[in-house]
This record gives C-alpha cells, sequence and structure tokens, in this order.
C-alpha cells in the first residue's frame, strides 16, 4: 500500500456510498482517498488512471454487474486490487462464484459497521516504516482472503493478540509441521491450531455449528473431520512465510498432539519469530492458531 490509503467504491446508491464513505473515514487512517463511481462502466474509467487499495462494489447494477465489474477487475489487473461485495445478493451459489472470479470478501447489506472495518484494515493496513510489520499485514491479508473463501460469506474476525502460553491451548491441538516443497527434515516452521479453531473450519464448512463444541470436549477429530483444517493449514503457512528466500512453506505431515508434548513447549520458547491469531465468528466461538518460524 501507498503512504495514501485509496479507495473507489462502486455502488448505484448514493446512500449506501456515504455510509462506505463513513466507515472507511472512521478507520482514521493519516492519509486518505476515496472515489465513487454509480456503475460499473464509470468506475471502469475511473480505473485507467487511479489505482486504489481495494475496491468495494455492489452486486445488482444497470448494465454491467458486480460480478461482471469484478471479473474484469481481477482479469484485467491480473489480481493485483483486492475487490469486495456489499450487497443483498444471498444465494450461495452466486456468492461462491464471487470468490472463485477473485473476489475477497461478500458482505451482506444491511451491514455493521465492524464488518467492513474488519476488512478495510486486513486489506488496506495503516502504511509504516517497519518492513517487518509490513511484511506482517501482507502476511495476515493473505490468510483473510483463504478464509473469506472458505468461510462463504460468513462474518468473521482474524486478530493477532499476545503470545499465547502453553496453558491457553486446548489439552489436544493440530500441529502442521512445514519445509520448502513440502519436505521434512528440516522443519522450518510449524503451526499450532487448537481444537475450538479445528472445530469452526470444520462445522462451518458442514454447516454444523453446534458440533464445535462438541471437538472441544472430545479432543480428537477423525481424519475426514480434520481435512478442512489441514487444507487452511497448508494455505496459513504459506502465507505465513512469503518471505522465505526459497518461496512459501509447503505442509509436509500434520497430527493431534497433546499440550504437554515437551517439543511444544520447547518450540513455544525458542524459535526464530511467531504470530498468534485469534479467530473469531460471531454466534459459534472462538479459537486460537499460532505460527512458529524454527529456522
Amino acid at each position: 500500500m501507498s503512504t495514501v490509503a485509496k479507495f473507489l467504491i462502486v455502488d448505484d446508491s448514493r446512500a449506501i456510498q456515504s455510509i462506505i464513505k463513513r466507515v472507511i473515514e472512521s478507520c482514521n487512517y493519516p492519509n486518505l482517498e476515496i472515489r465513487s463511481a454509480s456503475d460499473a462502466e464509470a468506475a471502469m474509467e475511473i480505473l485507467e488512471k487511479y489505482t486504489p487499495d481495494l475496491i468495494i462494489t455492489d452486486w445488482h447494477m444497470p448494465k454491467i454487474s458486480g460480478l461482471e465489474f469484478c471479473q474484469h477487475v481481477c482479469q484485467t489487473y491480473n489480481n493485483r486490487i483486492p475487490i469486495g461485495f456489499i450487497t443483498t445478493e444471498s444465494n450461495m451459489d452466486k456468492i461462491e462464484s464471487a470468490y472463485k472470479s477473485g473476489a475477497k470478501f461478500v458482505i451482506n447489506k444491511p451491514f455493521q459497521d465492524a464488518d467492513l472495518k474488519t476488512y478495510l484494515t486486513k486489506f488496506v493496513p495503516f502504511s509504516s516504516n517497519e518492513q517487518s510489520s509490513g511484511k506482517a499485514s501482507e502476511e495476515l491479508a493473505n490468510v483473510m482472503t483463504v478464509l473469506s473463501s472458505m468461510f462463504k460469506g460468513q462474518a468473521f474476525t482474524l486478530e493477532p493478540c499476545p503470545e499465547l502460553k502453553l496453558a491457553d491451548y486446548s489439552e489436544n491441538n493440530l500441529i502442521g509441521l512445514f519445509g520448502e516443497n513440502g519436505k521434512t527434515p528440516p522443519v522450518n516452521a510449524l503451526a499450532i491450531m487448537e481444537m475450538s479453531a479445528v472445530g469452526i473450519l470444520w462445522a462451518l464448512n458442514n454447516d454444523q455449528p453446534a458440533m464445535v463444541q462438541s471437538f472441544i470436549k472430545n479432543g480428537t477429530a477423525s481424519n475426514d473431520q480434520l481435512d478442512e483444517a489441514r487444507k487452511f493449514m497448508d494455505e496459513f503457512g504459506a502465507g505465513m512465510s512469503l518471505s522465505n528466500k526459497n518461496g512459501p512453506l509447503k505442509l509436509a505431515r500434520s497430527s493431534i498432539v497433546s499440550r504437554q508434548f515437551p517439543r511444544l513447549e520447547m518450540s513455544l520458547k525458542t524459535n526464530e519469530g511467531r504470530a498468534d491469531y485469534k479467530l473469531n465468528v460471531p454466534g459459534i466461538g472462538a479459537g486460537y492458531i499460532t505460527y512458529i518460524k524454527l529456522i
């Protein structure tokens, strides 16, 4: 992102444009530029001379639909400009087509300010002179994209949190080991996903939110139930290792491990860097995910 946070709002309702603009302004970006268009054609003209950090578009608009506009943006600009929807469209097949076309998020109207702010601050983080901070923001945005695709419109937040202690994890946790080209040894990094986070990923993808508490209570899961978590963990590790000189790391293997496992405690204390996140889905629950760089 440049030193100026740039947004493009595309909606045929002036009222909705004003609401979105107000939410963006409430984020208190030090330097901000917002442009608006009432239809996709006007937005395309703006994009010829203006490169926003994020496009927020409606779905149902005259002449060119928001979905067609999304496809145009992603293809024309090679997915370099993030784009998301604020829409009344609720058909899950259509929403899934938006994600497949390259959309980063889909928020249903009416929406809460917090719903939009989650994506604003993830995809357009505050600029920083610290290179490491910029890389962390890029990594978090990448993980947010993966989750948005998996959750298919379900509201959620993923926020950095203070470093977790061993006692903060569930009794059993899914541990993933990462290596270059998916090969170990050596183990370049590991990820820890507590059982509540595993349950959230599986339950949402199988439309069974009540199962989250079962995961937490039982402390284990079948291989089929772990598939969604492993899929995310692989993408999570790749997103968190963008700075690896030989390319993003890949998941080599994973297993359920007790928090009493000695090597787990050692990795939490002795490492080359770590990042802890809290995954929260309103009305479902919250869980923690940790990424630890070992070499």
